[in-house]
């Protein structure tokens, strides 16, 4: 009896030490699974994302190349400051840039059509004057972006500001003298 007390227990350890093991490499290789299939999960979820950035920035460059392109039938563009899409009532693209005698000048292209207008420095404000006298009346606001572009025959800039109250107001101002156009407040 003493012996097969001894063996029965024996044996009892050997069993639940190969269980054990067993259900630890199990657990093992279920961790495993779960860790590769959430690395696969993630990666899969981080391609989208960047597949999504690359179209967006894709679509903007592409307009871009195509201001330039619009531009240097005029002049040589050497230099782009600056890349603004804009739709306002209609859709235009702008361009900061350096021409070839090193004079900055701004591009205002109508998207449709493609009719272009030239401005230099000297005969509309800049983006950094415009986003001055957009806060002059918004102090406490946060300014979102600033885009040059046109309403009817008049270059324009639009300015976004984040309100207090986490809505967008729109500020339209005369890109050649800074003077408000309009204002459209609460979106």
């Amino acid at each position: 009896p003493l012996f097969r007390s001894k063996i029965h227990a024996i044996l009892e350890k050997l069993w639940y030490d190969s269980t054990d093991k067993w259900r630890q490499e199990e657990s093992s290789m279920l961790n495993r699974k779960v860790v590769s299939g959430l690395t696969l999960f993630f990666l899969i979820i981080f391609l989208i994302f960047a597949w999504v950035f690359y179209s967006s920035q894709a679509k903007s460059h592409q307009a871009q190349q195509e201001a330039v392109r619009l531009i240097e039938t005029d002049y040589t563009v050497k230099d782009v400051k600056k890349f603004y899409w804009t739709t306002i009532s209609e859709a235009y693209f702008a361009l900061d840039f350096v021409d070839d005698s090193g004079q900055e000048r701004y591009a205002i292209v109508k998207r449709e059509g493609g009719t272009v207008n030239y401005y230099t420095p000297n005969q509309i404000i800049s983006e950094e004057d415009a986003k001055a006298i957009a806060l002059a009346d918004n102090e406490n606001y946060k300014i979102m972006q600033a885009r040059l572009g046109m309403i009817k025959d008049t270059p324009v800039w639009e300015i976004t500001i984040k309100n207090d109250n986490n809505t967008l107001t729109y500020y339209y101002l005369n890109a050649q003298d800074g003077s408000w156009l309009q204002k459209i407040e609460n979106i």
